[in-house]
C-alpha cells in the first residue's frame, strides 16, 4: 500500500518504521527541515520537505497514485483540509487525521475523513489502565516489547524544570504523548513547558525509558 504520512513530530518515526515492517511503501511531508533530514536518513522511505496544504506539495509527494493519507499536524484545521484536499483532488479513497481537540471530532466525522485519531481520548483511556501508583509506571507495551508507553512524574530535581520541550535534549525516538497537571490532560507542543510535578506520557523503545527517567525524573 502507498502511504503518505504528514507532519506528526517525532511521532512519524515509530509509524514509519512500523508501516515499513508490514512492507507498505512511504512518502513522509514535513516541513521541519531538520527533522526531514533526520528522517531521510533514518527511514527507508521518501521524504518530501514542504507544507502539504500547498497542492503542489502533496502531487511532488505523489498524492495522485496514494492508498492512504495520514495527517498528524499540531492544528486541526491544517489536518482537515490536507485529507479533503487528497480525497477530492487526488481522488485519495482513505484519509486518516489527528484530532488534536476533541470537540472537533464531530465535524470531521460530518466532512467524510474515514479515520480519526482523537490522541486525547487515547492518552486518556491508557492512563486509566495503569493500575501503579509509582512515580514511574509502564501503562502498555506495544508489539511485544517493541515499543513501550510510560509514565514519568517530573522531580523537582529535573534539568527540564523551567524548559520548554524544544530545549530539552531528548533522542528522536522518544516521544511526548502528554503532559498531566492538576488532573488535566494537555498534548505537548515545542513551547510547552515543564513544571515541576507534571506527570509526562512519553512513548519510546524500552531501552530508551532510563534515558526519560534520567532527564525527567532527576535520576542519575
Amino acid at each position: 500500500m502507498d502511504i503518505i504520512l504528514v507532519g506528526g513530530g517525532k511521532l512519524i518515526y515509530h509509524l514509519a518504521k512500523k508501516l515499513i515492517s508490514k512492507g507498505h511503501f512511504l512518502t513522509i511531508i514535513n516541513k521541519d527541515r531538520k527533522l526531514a533530514e533526520d528522517l531521510a536518513r533514518e527511514i527507508n522511505a521518501t521524504v518530501v520537505l514542504g507544507d502539504a496544504t500547498n497542492k503542489t506539495v502533496l502531487e511532488d509527494a505523489g498524492a495522485y497514485k496514494a492508498d492512504n493519507l495520514v495527517s498528524l499536524t499540531q492544528k486541526d484545521h491544517n489536518n482537515l483540509f490536507i485529507c479533503k484536499m487528497a480525497m477530492e483532488y487526488f481522488g485519495v479513497e482513505r484519509t486518516t487525521a489527528l484530532v488534536n481537540n476533541p470537540e472537533n471530532e464531530e465535524l470531521f466525522n460530518t466532512l467524510g475523513i474515514t479515520g480519526i485519531f482523537n490522541i486525547t481520548d487515547l492518552i486518556s483511556s491508557i492512563i486509566e489502565q495503569s493500575v501503579s501508583a509509582d512515580d514511574v509506571s509502564n501503562l502498555t507495551m506495544i508489539e511485544e516489547g517493541k515499543l513501550s508507553i510510560f509514565q514519568v512524574e517530573v522531580s523537582p530535581n529535573s534539568e527540564a524544570v523551567g524548559k520548554e520541550i524544544k530545549d530539552i535534549d531528548l533522542p528522536m525516538t522518544i516521544v511526548l504523548g502528554g503532559i498531566i497537571r492538576n488532573g488535566e490532560i494537555t498534548i505537548p507542543r515545542g513551547g510547552s513547558q515543564i513544571k515541576s510535578g507534571d506527570k509526562i506520557v512519553i512513548i519510546s523503545l524500552p531501552e530508551e525509558q532510563a534515558e526519560a527517567i534520567k532527564v525527567f525524573g532527576g535520576e542519575e
